[in-house]
């Protein structure tokens, strides 16, 4: 693990925050254990949970962009063109699947899921841009509607365990934040990597006490890996 100094510029004053990179064999156990406990699914667990991904996909009128990937007693949905997997616990309050339109974008080309998994709240997004958009611009894009939403939104400044991105990711970037009330502050980050022609991003809000914040940040990162790796593999066929 590596200690840097890392800046990101966030609108016009500067965020900075102490990094180090965790392996994600490492990281892995914490995110299991964050994980609700389950028993082995049963056959009707297993048949609701696809139902459920079957229902997510029907509601966003646009079947055809989506392939029904559910195993283990989750519903699990997966973009074609981006490989971007969303596994959601069946039954949650948030579970979503969204696919937004754009002027100039093809239908398919922007969307995400609210996938939350335990106390944190977790939202996905992959998107197709076009030349010349980072995952720095990303990362801003995501600061500033982080600070429109919450005009109290200061740095974080603590220290920031980033699960080290798999091979195919070409960019990475985070931003961190609290927001809320000091004495009941919530944790909020984002974090951006790109894949090919396509920009995913990762927001996660959760508990602002350093203890969550430091669980949060390993349970984001493994899971940001897992749909980074999987889409970086779609991305090698």
């Amino acid at each position: 693990m590596l200690g840097i100094l890392s800046g990101f510029a966030f609108a016009l004053a500067a965020l900075s925050v102490w990094t180090w990179a965790v392996d994600p064999q490492l990281a892995a156990p914490m995110a299991v254990a964050q994980e609700p406990a389950r028993e082995p699914a049963s056959a009707a667990q297993l048949a609701a949970a696809s139902a459920e991904a079957d229902a997510l996909i029907a509601g966003t009128g646009s079947p055809e962009l989506f392939i029904n990937v559910s195993r283990d007693g989750m519903a699990k949905v997966q973009h074609k063109a981006s490989g971007l997997v969303c596994s959601y616990v069946p039954g949650a309050e948030n579970n979503s699947l969204m696919v937004w339109d754009h002027p100039n974008m093809p239908r398919g080309d922007d969307v995400g899921c609210n996938a939350d998994i335990g106390p944190a709240y977790m939202t996905y997004y992959a998107t197709r841009y076009g030349p010349g958009f980072s995952a720095a611009d990303s990362a801003h894009e995501a600061a500033q509607a982080i600070r429109d939403r919450w005009p109290d939104a200061r740095p974080y400044e603590g220290m920031m365990a980033r699960v080290e991105p798999p091979e195919g990711v070409t960019e990475s970037e985070f931003v961190a934040l609290l927001i809320g009330p000091e004495g009941s502050q919530r944790y909020t980050h984002a974090l951006t990597a790109k894949v090919g022609e396509w920009v995913f991003k990762q927001r996660m809000t959760g508990d602002g006490d350093e203890d969550s914040i430091m669980a949060n940040q390993m349970v984001a990162g493994v899971f940001f890996h897992g749909i980074l790796q999987t889409a970086a593999g779609q991305a090698k066929r």
